[in-house]
């Protein structure tokens, strides 16, 4: 059984179209991927406000300069990024040009102006835009009225001004809520494109079983038919071809997972491990519907790669490969009919690295490698049947 388990994996790694899908496929789309999604992640990341203000004479001399200043100095909540300009003119024109998208002046009375973009006027901005118009209003607004409260308080109550600590309590925000993270991981967007690739890939593993049960065939290959005439039996002989197809699949996964986390720079929360560990039952999963398929009877090898390559793709159109609409549309069927998006095998892939990327425990992803281990059992109990079921009238 050895001597034909490396027989078989020697004339597999011969055939060098089984790696188009297996291996060059995953490779290829992850670095397409990686130029696609380059600015996804990032798109919602809060960037400096880029703010211009007119640095004269009165500009120096108010309070809100310094206002100004503080909330530009570098840090890791930097609000503006402050560009002075010389006069009003050069700062008129940054903003005519979209240089920055507001400016900071002060009039006679040393009160703050406001100048804002053309694209952040009311009625045509995007939502990032109306983010930046909303955060430079309200250092304004929130100066004006700070500066109003310091006014009247020293009019009413001046001895207040006694005790710096009061005041600065008085001025100071206060942190009413608290950060957490519901997930193991901070959410990426890009990453659920990733995970259905993966899927798809694992899936067209599928082709190597494929093939390798065509060769136990003797009415498909001529390898079939010498290994009937054989003394090892069909039982002995299909259980060493699958160890074979397992091991040459979960290999090409292997390498195509260790291109996209270290060199597209893909990240699994910190939990590689039991992603290979996932490889490794995705690839069962795989086996196990070329097992299914490649026993077909009265189809040849051609067809049945023909119809792995249009259900793989189907199943991952409701994993959302293709695109947001597809994504939104795996997000309908997975809400509104949840038994339907769990009997998808490449969803059920994708669930699997969900789970390890946003569950801090383990428990979903064990019930998710358990939902793949009984799939497999399935789909090989329906190969072994189609199997047992042929009889040749000759060979």
């Amino acid at each position: 059984m050895g001597t034909l388990f490396a027989s078989t994996l020697r004339a597999l790694v011969r055939e060098k179209s089984l790696f188009i899908w297996s291996l060059a496929f995953p490779i290829l789309m992850a670095t397409i991927f990686m130029f696609m999604f380059a600015n996804l992640d990032g798109a919602m990341e809060f960037d400096p406000v880029p703010t211009g203000v007119v640095a004269d004479k009165a500009w120096d001399a108010s309070p809100f300069s310094a206002v100004t200043e503080a909330l530009g100095e570098e840090s890791d909540d930097r609000l503006l990024d402050v560009r002075r300009f010389a006069d009003g003119e050069a700062a008129a024109s940054a903003l005519g040009d979209g240089e920055v998208m507001g400016g900071f002046s002060v009039d006679e009375d040393g009160e703050p102006v406001l100048s804002l973009a053309p694209g952040l006027q009311i009625g045509q901005t995007t939502d990032m835009d109306a983010i930046d118009r909303s955060i430079l209003e309200s250092v304004v607004g929130t100066y004006v009225r700070d500066a109003d409260l310091m006014t009247s308080l020293a009019r009413e109550n001046p001895g207040a001004f006694a005790d710096p600590g009061r005041l600065e309590a008085m001025f100071s925000s206060v942190d009413a809520t608290e950060e957490v993270s519901l997930t193991h991981a901070a959410p990426k967007e890009s990453v659920r494109f990733y995970y259905a690739l993966f899927a798809m890939a694992a899936l067209f593993g599928a082709q190597i079983a494929v093939v390798a049960v065509c060769w136990t065939q003797p009415n498909l290959s001529p390898l079939g038919a010498r290994r009937a005439l054989g003394a090892i039996g069909r039982t002995r002989t299909l259980l060493a071809t699958l160890l074979a197809c397992w091991l040459l699949s979960f290999c090409c996964l292997l390498i195509a997972f260790l291109y996209t986390r270290l060199v597209v720079g893909v990240d699994f929360a910190g939990r590689e491990g039991l992603c290979v560990a996932g490889l490794g039952a995705a690839s069962l999963l795989a086996c196990a519907l070329g097992t299914a398929l490649g026993s077909l009877p009265k189809l040849d090898v051609g067809s049945k790669t023909g119809i792995l390559t249009g259900v793989v793709c189907l199943l991952s159109l409701f994993t959302g490969l293709y695109g947001e609409p597809c994504m939104e549309l795996a997000d309908m069927v997975s809400r509104d009919f949840p038994v339907l998006a769990s009997l998808n095998p490449a969803k059920a892939i994708c669930d699997m690295f969900y789970s390890l990327y946003y569950y801090d425990g383990l428990e979903v992803f064990v019930g998710n490698v358990a939902f793949i281990g009984l799939f497999s059992v399935a789909l090989f109990a329906i190969g072994a049947l189609f199997v047992r079921r042929q009889r040749y009238a000759s060979l």
